[in-house]
């Protein structure tokens, strides 16, 4: 019978010898809004662990910056979720694996980051 996704043994090994878990355990994803004056920090689970926000930002109103903070939250946790792609991706996963968690790539965060601040690409 063959083998749908044939393994060498030794390739696996290598693979796996890459992958360090520690260099992803204490990982933070950090977004700041253009003129960072306000930020939002996730760790590798997308839990926010911290937020920034300059005494330029609380002259904007409560209302800007309950949206700035919502918009960066998001933002923040998407980009914990493009570090769980490239984690999933160093050990070795599937690509179907992977894909199956609905997982962003830095391309599409980076899209949505422009779309999020208004930026255009060219």
């Amino acid at each position: 019978m063959k083998e749908m996704f044939p393994l060498d043994v030794d390739d696996f090994e290598a693979e796996e010898s890459e992958y360090d878990p520690l260099e992803y355990q204490n990982r933070t994803f950090e977004v700041f809004n253009p003129d960072h004056s306000a930020g939002v920090a996730c760790d590798r689970d997308g839990e926010i662990i911290g937020m920034h926000v300059a005494d330029e930002a609380l002259e904007n109103g409560d209302d800007w910056l309950a949206a700035e903070i919502l918009k960066l939250a998001r933002l923040a946790h998407a980009k914990s979720r493009v570090g769980l792609r490239n984690e999933m991706e160093r050990k070795g996963s599937l690509p179907y694996t992977i894909d199956s968690f609905d997982l962003p790539t830095e391309a599409s965060y980076r899209a949505m980051e422009d779309a999020e601040f208004g930026r255009t690409t060219t």
